[in-house]
């Protein structure tokens, strides 16, 4: 028989090699579970990522339905469209920040465009030439700042010379020039043709804007009966851009442009 020297020092020893052993079997255990998840999760991981990409793919495609199709239902897709620079809305109640200022594209001799929508302008000249309509130009479209200070202020002389106090040269004159950033010259996506005056109505090029002009994104901004809405007197030459979508539906429901956004505003508070 083996003598033992030490008690104590034999029953410590044993209890190191258990709590070793204890050690040593838990390690093992969570080895053994992780080989278990390495081989089990992978294909539960893979579904589920393709799920979430299956959901991402969903929601992209949801967000280029076209406007007229989904635009009466879906209040996420009216708050993004209200933000699209095309429907940015100038007018007397609401000012451009004067740093604002698009990239600009030259369509003929000084006049520019903005360079996102200016496509759409030339492809609609372009047609009506082809259609044999040859007496239209554009004879102004984009306007800086200065430029339409300078246009208001001379509009406000005229009426003063008439005989009209400041105040009311004024108010007169922001019937037919808009102040500076509260005009969509300011934009960049208006264009005034011809010799700017309502003669244009009496045109060809007038009528066949009024039937086509849809087609490439263009509006008749300043219509004869929203006189009281839009607060400017109506301009048969100022034609806006705002996409072949929103002209469409603009024209199917006999909006101009504020009542359209109040529609849209009202269509995502539903």
């Amino acid at each position: 028989m083996l003598r033992i020297v030490n008690k104590k020092k034999f029953i410590r020893g044993i209890s190191i090699i258990i709590a070793g052993l204890a050690i040593a079997i838990i390690v093992l255990v969570m080895l053994i579970k992780g080989v278990i998840y390495l081989f089990t999760r992978p294909k539960e991981d893979k579904n589920k990522e393709n799920n979430e990409i299956a959901e991402m793919s969903i929601a992209n495609t949801e967000n280029t339905i076209p406007i007229s199709s989904n635009i009466d239902n879906t209040k996420n897709s009216n708050n993004e469209v209200l933000n699209e620079w095309n429907l940015k809305l100038v007018n007397k109640d609401n000012a451009v920040d004067r740093s604002y200022v698009p990239e600009l594209t030259e369509i003929d001799d000084g006049v520019k465009f903005d360079s996102r929508a200016i496509k759409y302008l030339k492809d609609m000249i372009n047609a009506m030439y082809k259609d044999g309509i040859k007496s239209i130009w554009v004879q102004s479209a984009y306007r800086s700042y200065d430029k339409q200070e300078q246009l208001f202020n001379n509009k406000v002389a005229y009426y003063k010379r008439e005989g009209k106090s400041q105040e009311e040269a004024e108010r007169l004159a922001q019937t037919v020039v808009q102040r500076p950033e509260m005009s969509e010259h300011n934009l960049g996506l208006a264009a005034d043709f011809n010799t700017v005056t309502n003669e244009f109505e009496n045109t060809e090029a007038f009528k066949w804007l009024k039937e086509h002009a849809e087609e490439y994104g263009f509006i008749l901004r300043y219509p004869k009966d929203k006189q009281d809405i839009t607060g400017i007197t109506y301009e048969s030459w100022h034609w806006r851009y705002v996409g072949k979508e929103h002209a469409k539906l603009m024209n199917e429901k006999g909006y101009c442009l504020e009542e359209y956004i109040d529609y849209l505003k009202s269509s995502e508070q539903v």
